[in-house]
């Protein structure tokens, strides 16, 4: 048994020293990835709400009590179709008074009318004074008056009295009712909401939310992706229809509103869902990528590299790039000494030149070749490479393997823990 013992204990001094000594030889177990060619789809993130492209609110201009309501939550209404009626009763009195004041008042200019034709043929004759032709005369000027009056008395009686009945203004959905049967609304200042109205649901839109520091790509006619809470599995799509000016501030932080147009034909989505989404301001098929952990990645000084030759120019890339800015996104990173500005989000803008990068590739186990690339669009895992500076099938480093993952691969590989293992072409 203690024989047992003193083997491990030799066999874990042996497995220490030897990565020891392989890491003060520069020899050292790599991770890395292959270069091979993908897509890459660049998106800016946004959040907002989905919304009916036209919302109503319906209210009454008159005051009363709601007697009859004739749609209620999610009825399909038409244009012109009856919503609600409210008590009539005293409209219909104001009505019937409107229309004896104006028969008052038609009487009335009769009379000043027959006054007028008297006055004025016994002014002919000499019989009365002009004062009181004067007067029959002003007489019947307030009596046509009087008569226009009432007449306008009673129209308005009439429009408060058709103001009733509460009609639907378009072809919609009832999303909210905000009165029942018997209540009484009060109508001031301000028209009380009834209903909330929504224009057909299978059209839908999002306000998303765009941060000043993403807005500059962001392009009418771009494609979005997004999804919602309530289908955490399912990936929705839309179209940026418009990009509002208006600035929207909210705690110091600057955003604009992206309006996103969304078709709604299976009525899964509903007002008010936060959809949690993604612009596509450029994509990429069938490119060379490189992971961006080789980016980041930069060889301790004890490791042999051997130098990168004199490779593609982040001006030569650009010259060859595509002529329309459309086909020409801006650069994922600024590149080093070329006086690039960098955005808030760590983007180039788009009059900046492309990237120029060193990575790492390993040829043989232990020495590492520098390589310079210039780099195009990145989605956040991997970047496009533009120059000749990499090809396909070769192995970028991106990192160094730990002692657990070492041992981790010795054990799935079934070789020596003692022999330090040269890192396999293309190990993610």
């Amino acid at each position: 048994m203690v024989w047992l013992v003193v083997l491990i204990a030799l066999g874990l001094a042996g497995w220490r020293w030897i990565g020891r000594a392989g890491r003060r030889s520069g020899v050292a177990n790599f991770r890395t990835v292959t270069v091979e060619r993908g897509e890459i789809i660049q998106t800016v993130t946004a959040n907002g709400a989905l919304g009916a492209v036209q919302t109503v609110l319906v209210g009454s201009e008159v005051s009363g009590k709601i007697v009859e309501l004739r749609a209620d939550f999610n009825s399909s209404v038409t244009n012109g179709q009856v919503l609600a009626r409210l008590d009539a009763s005293i409209y219909e009195r104001q009505l019937d008074q409107a229309q004896a004041e104006l028969e008052s008042a038609s009487a009335s200019l009769k009379l000043a009318e027959a006054n007028f034709q008297r006055a004025r043929e016994l002014r002919e004759l000499d019989l009365v004074s002009q004062a009181d032709f004067d007067q029959a005369e002003a007489s019947l000027a307030q009596a046509r008056a009087s008569l226009r009056m009432r007449e306008a008395s009673l129209s308005k009686a009439q429009v408060d009295l058709e103001k009733t009945t509460i009609f639907s203004p378009m072809d919609g959905v009832v999303i909210s009712r905000a009165v029942d049967v018997g209540q009484t609304v009060a109508a001031s200042l301000n028209a009380p909401t009834l209903f909330t109205l929504a224009q057909d649901l299978r059209q839908m839109r999002i306000e998303a939310q765009i941060s000043e520091a993403d807005v500059g790509g962001v392009e009418e006619g771009q494609s979005v992706t997004f999804t919602v809470d309530a289908y955490p599995a399912r990936t929705f799509t839309g179209t940026v229809s418009q990009v509002r000016f208006e600035p929207v501030t909210v705690q110091n932080v600057v955003n604009y509103i992206a309006i996103v147009d969304v078709d709604n034909a299976d009525l899964r989505l509903r007002p008010g869902m936060t959809a949690n989404a993604a612009v596509v301001t450029a994509r990429r098929d069938n490119v060379l990528r490189l992971p961006n952990a080789a980016l980041r990645f930069r060889p301790a000084d004890d490791v042999a590299v051997v130098e990168a030759p004199d490779g593609p120019s982040a001006e030569g890339a650009a010259a060859e790039a595509p002529s329309d800015p459309a086909e020409r996104p801006p650069a994922a990173t600024s590149g080093r000494g070329r006086g690039q500005g960098r955005d808030r989000g760590g983007r180039v803008r788009e009059e900046s030149l492309p990237e120029q990068r060193t990575v790492y590739v390993m040829t043989e186990p232990g020495i590492l070749h520098a390589r310079n690339v210039v780099l195009g669009i990145t989605d956040g895992s991997w970047t496009e490479v533009l120059g000749p500076g990499l090809q396909e099938g070769e192995s970028v480093v991106t990192g160094i393997q730990t002692a657990t993952e070492s041992a981790n691969r010795a054990r799935a590989t079934g070789t020596s823990p003692f022999m330090p293992t040269p890192p396999r072409r293309g190990m993610r």
